[in-house]
């Protein structure tokens, strides 16, 4: 996501700039000063309100534009706002949903989540790699984290799912915008993680269209600081477009198989590719925490918290 900073508050704009530059998702931020036309491609993010704009202009800039505001006055309500001083995931979250309606994708990915895709050389160790990675996140970086399942196998399910077509349901609550209702769709285990409430074995997920399948990612976004997208061996072209579009791609593979990986990413998606030997030693865990630093970098002294900005660990 590009973001364009057109703020007058030069204090505000630094130290604003070196948090958005020093965010872990990809992010590029231009300060385009009054040069609007430095922010092609950019959804602009300014502290000018819009009354300040001629009418003309703000119709050619409303699209793409996230006003900040001190306050709730003089806010007209075809323009989207974000408050000051919130916090840094919550402006990520709020610039994401401009740049997405903006780019006609809908609302997309949540830039405050992280979206990593998994694939495995074999189905049979793909859900507990997951769980593994799943785990080693939320203990060494804190956060929520839900695994979603996209083979055609659920092996992330549970005995008591609901019946029904719960993920129809789920699926028309986040059109519809109605995020209250995702509460009851997932659960959490003991360790922290979480999955969609759906049953084990024929995964409905795996039969999702790509609009579909956005939209899902989409609405759970919102809901959780990291998702895990889990294809195991499933590479129909649904899961390797989202495969591309994620942060990074985690394989793991024991050498005894050619999957065609790197043809079927193509090479400008090859740079996401992490690549794990599974052994069944100690080399594993020194392989996982390799992997962690790749996705989330190396500071390991900061303070860690989650998308509504709450320490979770020192």
């Amino acid at each position: 996501m590009r973001v364009g900073i057109m703020i007058r508050d030069e204090e505000y704009r630094c130290a604003l700039v070196n948090k958005l530059s020093s965010y872990d998702n990809d992010i590029y931020v231009n300060v385009i000063g009054n040069n609007i036309k430095d922010a092609s491609g950019s959804v602009i993010l300014t502290d000018i309100s819009p009354s300040e704009l001629d009418s003309s202009v703000l119709n050619a800039l409303r699209p793409r534009t996230l006003f900040i505001t001190a306050s709730g006055k003089d806010i007209r309500d075809d323009c989207r706002t974000v408050f000051k001083f919130c916090s840094i995931q919550e402006l990520i979250s709020e610039l994401s949903v401009v740049y997405n309606l903006w780019r006609g994708t809908g609302p997309g990915l949540d830039h405050s989540a992280r979206l990593i895709s998994v694939c495995c050389e074999s189905d049979s160790y793909s859900a507990e790699r997951c769980r593994s990675l799943a785990g080693q996140i939320i203990y060494s970086r804190g956060g929520s984290v839900l695994i979603l399942p996209l083979s055609y196998i659920n092996d992330h399910g549970v005995n008591d799912a609901l019946k029904g077509n719960s993920l129809s349901r789920l699926l028309y609550s986040i059109q519809c915008g109605r995020e209250s209702r995702l509460e009851g769709v997932t659960y959490t285990d003991s360790y922290g993680v979480s999955s969609l409430l759906l049953r084990k074995g024929r995964n409905p997920v795996a039969y999702l269209d790509e609009e579909e399948l956005r939209t899902l990612i989409s609405g759970m976004s919102r809901k959780y600081d990291t998702i895990i997208a889990d294809a195991a061996t499933c590479f129909r072209e649904e899961n390797i477009t989202l495969m591309k579009e994620s942060e990074k791609i985690v394989y793991f593979e024991r050498g005894r198989r050619v999957s065609g990986i790197e043809e079927m990413l193509g090479s400008d998606a090859m740079e996401k590719l992490i690549r794990i030997k599974v052994t069944g030693g100690t080399e594993d865990v020194v392989a996982m925490d390799d992997c962690l630093k790749q996705i989330f970098g190396t500071d390991g002294n900061e303070s860690i918290k989650d998308r509504n900005g709450k320490e979770v660990r020192s």
